[in-house]
């Protein structure tokens, strides 16, 4: 199974639940037909859970496959359930080899959710997609009927814990990194505490709060630390319920498998860009540069011979236009060109350049060499129609006027094969194709020494 033909889909159907962290949890979705049954709370009644295939020994869970199938037939009714376990399985072993496939991210702030936050608010939608009419209605038979009655107590946060923690109020800074002293500080601080059905006491503390959030949710928990920790605790609250539910009536081992896969699911899309999937040929990965700059002249010009439709250019462009010195004589000139005159003799009458004797004609365009921008706005017109009025980039000191352009004819060709666009653009498709060549043997490799028994059938 080539990498190229499947790999999109795996990531987005292991990582791609709704959710993610900081933002409001999704509702809860109706569960499709044949779902599995209700995720219950209370004494734990978790059954021996059924094993969908074995890798090198280690259980897929029938959990893990029932549930992103299901998420799978939400958008898609004819995916068959092998098809889906084929792809749990392929990136479990691509997931296996990813961590070893490129740069570690370094240490310090980042402006994304950390992983494990990530995988555990895409577990949780996934379990809310599949199984949400059963999880309302194990919420309706707490105290209450809501989430509030699992919860013992709020504890009040002195003023001066906050401060310890995160300073005092001033100027919105632009991130927000506790130290590692702060960060056990707020370790000790909590902000609920709750007690599930059947479960332990547990609480969610203000470091568990500021683990979960990016950098903007930083920033904002810092700015008002007690309303936003109480806010996202409660979220925080939300996720375990869930999480606790699902353990009881699925088993805790089928829950971590499905957790697994959605991590494989991120692994494998951090693989694909690595390697290119999905991107231009201007994005870059450390892979791709470094693939980039070892691309010899030689492949350059066999890769310019072969796909010379790869590198068409218009060669040169006559084009008229018609300069007016405000917007308003801009739509007077529109209005009479969409009326039926005649460009050039509409130039003739109501241009103020030095060429409307002529009918305002710029001649022959060429792509070689620099070009003023009234020539680039001609090379980026379609031939045959007058563009928009197009105000110039005069400076703060100049006056204004407005440009109207016509493209009458067109030459095509293709760029020089010496030229910075041959080279430029060849190395990065070569370079793309080789990532590519890598991602299909590694995925082949994977699969080939891999131990798969596929335990049920389907």
């Amino acid at each position: 199974m080539a990498a190229r033909h499947f790999l999109a889909a795996v990531a987005a159907a292991l990582a791609g639940a709704s959710a993610v962290a900081g933002t409001p949890g999704s509702g809860a979705g109706a569960a499709t037909p044949g779902s599995a049954t209700v995720a219950q709370h209370g004494p734990a009644r978790a059954t021996s859970a059924a094993v969908a295939a074995r890798i090198d020994g280690e259980p897929v869970y029938a959990f893990t496959l029932d549930t992103i199938w299901q998420q799978r037939r939400a958008a898609k009714a004819s995916v068959e359930r092998r098809a889906v376990l084929d792809d749990i399985i392929q990136a479990r072993l691509l997931a296996a080899r990813a961590s070893d496939a490129g740069p570690k991210e370094p240490a310090g702030v980042t402006v994304a959710f950390a992983p494990d936050v990530m995988v555990e608010e895409r577990l949780v939608a996934a379990l809310r997609e599949v199984h949400g009419k059963d999880i309302d209605a194990a919420v309706k038979t707490l105290p209450g009927g809501t989430l509030d009655g699992v919860l013992t107590a709020q504890p009040p946060i002195p003023q001066p814990q906050l401060e310890a923690i995160f300073g005092r109020q001033g100027p919105l800074k632009l991130e927000i990194a506790l130290s590692t002293e702060q960060q056990a500080l707020a370790g000790k601080v909590d902000v609920l505490r709750y007690l599930l059905p059947g479960g332990e006491a547990a609480s969610v503390t203000l470091y568990d709060v500021y683990h979960r959030q990016n950098v903007q949710g930083r920033l904002a928990l810092s700015q008002q630390p007690a309303k936003v920790a109480a806010q996202q605790a409660r979220r925080i609250v939300a996720n375990a319920f869930v999480l606790h539910g699902a353990r009881q009536r699925f088993g805790a081992e089928a829950v971590a498998d499905l957790r697994k896969a959605i991590a494989d699911g991120e692994a494998v899309a951090a693989l694909q860009n690595l390697h290119g999937v999905g991107l231009d040929t201007d994005s870059g990965s450390p892979l791709l540069n470094r693939l980039s700059a070892e691309v010899s002249a030689q492949e350059i010009e066999a890769f310019y011979s072969q796909h010379k439709d790869l590198f068409a250019r218009i060669d040169k462009v006559r084009a008229r236009h018609i300069r007016v010195a405000d917007e308003a004589q801009a739509q007077r000139v529109v209005k009479a060109l969409q009326g039926g005159a005649a460009f050039a003799a509409t130039a003739r009458r109501m241009s103020r350049a030095a060429d409307a004797a002529k009918g305002g004609d710029l001649g022959w365009i060429s792509a070689d060499g620099s070009k003023d921008w009234l020539a680039s706005l001609a090379f980026s017109q379609p031939p045959g129609k007058p563009s928009a009025p197009v105000r110039a980039p005069v400076g703060p000191n100049e006056n204004a006027y407005w440009e109207i352009v016509l493209v009458e004819e067109q030459v095509h060709g293709t760029h020089p094969p010496q030229s910075e666009t041959v080279r430029y653009q060849a190395s990065r498709m070569i370079a793309l194709q080789k990532a590519m060549q890598q991602l299909d043997q590694m995925a082949e490799q994977s699969r080939r020494t891999a131990r798969i028994e596929i335990a049920e059938a389907l």
